[in-house]
């Protein structure tokens, strides 16, 4: 049974109904502040605690108004996630799941977790169980069909491009494209017959930021083609001033990412990173 379905039925006995997220977490002015941090940090537990929020995640419904206004990709990442990940055994192809409030929410319903990743982070959990590997993803230390589901979550945008940031040494790939499709055959080659590869990152116009690259149509087609398997589900997720929601590739083809980072400039929808996210879940 899907995760997404047992995390249902566990929090419709916690918190059947609660008031509107949008209420409940006014918007952070400025991104990756203590503030913001505190903010989005409660609003993803409320969020993955809300079972009609996952059902709509599931059932690929229009999100609730003002979802997510000044809140990154990670409040649209994460439901949806956990809305098809399947139990058995997990990898996580970036460490996007290394997190207490995540692994709360996750590790009950799943057989074991396994988590590669460049470099140590600053907090890890091996006391919860969950094994941790350091290394790149086009070459992982695992087996043939090692994993029932295979995560990768804003990981594949990084790929073959300037990763100093994260600790890692070696140059920029000489094709970043090339580089995401054979991290792909590798995230395919450990997933598990009837498994599932839910991948993400993000989507509007192409644009190179240095230590990652945003996809557009093209170079998200030119990625799933290094896919051995014929089918792929993709959603597109838009940012704009008044929060998150569905989309079609072509409204959400034109999106900047607000690379913060490197400009702190003030922006009127107070987008806190990419303005457009592809969710892309790949049956095996």
């Amino acid at each position: 049974m899907a995760l997404g379905g047992r995390i249902l039925r566990r929090v419709a006995r916690i918190a059947p109904s609660t008031p509107a997220l949008v209420e409940r977490f006014p918007p952070p002015q400025a991104p990756w502040t203590p503030e913001y941090t505190a903010t989005h940090h409660a609003f993803l537990e409320a969020a993955l605690d809300d079972a009609n929020l996952v059902a709509r995640f599931a059932e690929m419904k229009a999100l609730p108004d003002g979802y997510g206004v000044g809140l990154d990709e990670r409040v649209v990442e994460y439901p949806w996630l956990v809305s098809r990940l399947s139990g058995g055994r997990v990898l996580d192809a970036g460490s996007v799941l290394n997190h207490a409030h995540i692994l709360d929410r996750v590790l009950p319903g799943i057989e074991s977790l396994s988590i590669i990743t460049l470099q140590p982070e600053a907090e890890s959990f091996p006391e919860r169980g969950v094994d941790y590997q350091y290394g790149d993803i086009r070459e992982l230390p695992f087996a043939d069909d090692s994993f029932e589901a295979v995560v990768c979550l804003s990981t594949l945008e990084h790929v073959g491009m300037d990763n100093s940031v994260y600790g890692a040494e070696g140059a920029r790939a000489g094709d970043p494209r090339h580089a995401a499709r054979r991290a792909l055959e590798e995230l395919e080659r450990v997933s598990a017959p009837g498994g599932r590869l839910l991948i993400s990152v993000p989507f509007g116009r192409r644009e190179d930021h240095g230590w990652f690259r945003q996809f557009d149509a093209d170079d998200l087609a030119d990625l799933l083609s290094a896919s051995r398997f014929a089918a792929a589900e993709i959603e597109i997720f838009k940012y704009s001033a008044a929060g998150w929601q569905r989309a079609g590739a072509r409204d959400a083809a034109s999106c900047r990412y607000r690379d913060y980072h490197h400009d702190t400039t003030p922006v009127a929808d107070l987008a806190a990173a990419a303005r457009a996210v592809a969710c892309v879940a790949i049956g095996t």
